[in-house]
């Protein structure tokens, strides 16, 4: 039973953390991708754009991590 507890809690506070660092990995993402994506043509939706979008994201995540580590 308290094994049970513990994991609601663990997940509690994993939410918690994800809602609270949300806003934060959205506009990291966002200012790595806009420099990446300086000088191109992003009028589409393209692979390159998806890409370095998915890339960003994934660097704001890392970066996230280390810091709330």
């Amino acid at each position: 039973m308290g094994e049970i507890k513990r994991a609601i809690g663990w997940e509690e506070r994993q939410r918690v953390k994800h809602d609270r660092f949300a806003s934060t990995l959205v506009i990291a993402a966002s200012i790595i991708a806009a420099v990446r994506l300086a000088r191109e043509d992003i009028s589409s939706a393209t692979t390159r754009v998806s890409t370095v979008v998915d890339d960003s994201l994934n660097l704001a995540r890392l970066i996230l991590d280390r810091i709330v580590r």
